[in-house]
This record gives C-alpha cells, structure tokens and sequence, in this order.
C-alpha cells in the first residue's frame, strides 16, 4: 500500500522582504508578481550591490514544467552579452526556492510607456526597434527564439534624453532553444505558448514550421502599435485575435495615424506577412528598412 505524498510545507516566510536569500541576498522589498515568479529589489551581501531577484512561486516549485522552464531562462540568457539583454548574475536554489538573480534597472516597460503616451514618435520607435533587434539578432545567432515579444517583455531604461531610449529584451521564459538543449516536454506538440496579440500566424497554424522570422513579426507588431498607438488586430479574445493574425489582411498603419508615409506601411506590410519568407530575412534587416522609411 502506497501512501498519499504530503503537500510539502509553505516556504513563503523563507523569501520575503528583510529575509536573506541563498546566505547571500537580503529582500528589500517586492517589485511585482507574475504567473511563475515574484521579483524583489535585494542587496547582494558582502557587496552592496542592488539587485533584482526572480523567485519561482512556491506554489510551482514541485511542478516539472514550470522549473524547467525557469531554468531555461537561465540557460538561454547565460549565453547572450547584448546590452539590449537583460544580464544575470546568478541563479540557483535556497530553501527549496528557485531564484534568478539579474541586474536591477530603472525606468518603466514598454507598456507602460505606450498606455500613458499613445503613439510614440517615429524617431523613438526606430531607436527602440534597432535595440530590440540587436537583442533578438543575438539570441537568433545562437539558436535561441524569444517566443513572447511584447511591450511588457521590453524595458526602457531611464535615459537624459527622451529621445534616446536604451530598451533592454526581458523574459526568455518562454525561449525555445534550437540547438537540442531544450526538454521538448516543455511544449508539447499540441501546447501553443506566448500572447496571441503578437503570436506570428505560423505559430498559431499547428504543424506549421517555427524559426526566427516568427520573433520578427512580433518586433512588426510592436512597431506598428508604437507607430500608430493601436494593435494590427483589435478583437476581443484571444481566440479571435489568433485567428486574426493567421487570417485578416494586414491594415495600413496610415489609416490609423494619416501623417504615416505610404514607405512606412509598405515595411510593416512586409514584416506583418503571413508567410515567413515574405518578411525581412532577420531583426536587423527590418529595423534597418524601418528606420529608412521614417527618414
């Protein structure tokens, strides 16, 4: 006879504000939460230095998936210098508590930028659209595909001059490593991950194949929402925004915002097409033709 398996107990009082995480991390206090993590402002002793900490939900530190997950973030990142990457320092395990440690920046997200400003100056977004590339053009090169582009996963770091952000690619939880380091049970073959909003069509076609240029349609998407304050797509659910994507043509960023020269659609009308050897061939090409469309 085989005992039921106990819950194991709470480990919550091990990770909040003034604890000391991993002998080596004291909490200052909690920057946010998400579905897989909470992230604190910490001070990593003997140093001083001021970090942010990623903490896996005690809830989650038993499931297979979601620890796996979380240590392919480290895996992916661990590879990548890009300034335009968000850099880790350390990453491990304290009293049965995953964290990620990463370098603490100051600013605001992408989102939060669009949602109190609307849209955004094309000399911005193209300053924005080149750093992301960067980013993304590196972890391209080294067989790492990001999968959940989006404004809340780019950061802009303050800066002296509003017109020269430094934006900074967050969260490669959902990273999908090309190389044959990743646990396909991550996602399966039925299992489709990211936010339809972005989400290339191919992606949202099962059997469809993914590379790269899928990333890419997301930095198209983001561009058109900076450049026009609005989505491609506007639906209601993401079911219908999926469909959307994989199906509606693709709307002229000039009839949203007039002033938007007929160059600039002809670009985003290429990024945002629905078949990937329709787009620009990687991030920098798209960023480079965006930016010649603005001038």
């Amino acid at each position: 006879m085989h005992a039921e398996p106990r819950s194991p107990a709470p480990l919550a009082r091990h990770h909040q504000a003034g604890s000391l995480l991993a002998g080596r991390y004291r909490l200052v206090r909690e920057l946010g939460s998400g579905q897989m993590a909470r992230v604190f402002i910490a001070t990593q002793q003997p140093m001083g230095r001021r970090v942010a900490v990623k903490i896996l939900h005690d809830e989650l530190r038993l499931d297979r998936e979601a620890v796996g997950r979380f240590h392919q973030e480290v895996t992916a990142v661990a590879r990548l210098r890009s300034p335009h990457t968000i850099q880790f320092h350390d990453a491990g395990e304290s009293a049965g508590a995953q964290f990620i440690v990463m370098e603490l920046l100051a600013g605001e997200t992408l989102r939060q930028r669009l949602e109190r400003d609307g849209a955004m100056p094309p000399a911005e977004v193209t300053a924005i659209a080149a750093q992301v590339a960067a980013s993304l053009q590196e972890a391209h090169e080294a067989g790492i595909l990001h999968r959940d582009l989006k404004p809340e996963n780019v950061f802009l770091c303050a800066h002296p001059t509003p017109l020269r952000p430094f934006a900074k690619v967050l969260d490669f939880g959902l990273a999908k490593v090309l190389d044959g380091d990743d646990d396909p049970k991550l996602t399966g073959p039925r299992q489709v991950v990211g936010t339809p909003a972005y989400m290339s069509p191919e992606r949202i076609v099962r059997g469809r194949a993914v590379d790269h240029r899928a990333d890419v349609y997301a930095l198209g998407v983001m561009c058109f929402e900076m450049l026009t304050g609005t989505l491609p797509y506007q639906e209601s659910t993401p079911m219908k925004m999926a469909l959307a994507h994989a199906t509606q043509s693709i709307p002229r960023a000039s009839g949203r915002r007039p002033s938007l020269s007929p160059a600039i659609d002809a670009v985003l009308r290429a990024v945002l097409a629905k078949n990937p050897a329709d787009r620009p061939e990687d991030a920098v090409t798209f960023a480079a033709e965006l930016a010649a469309a603005c001038r």
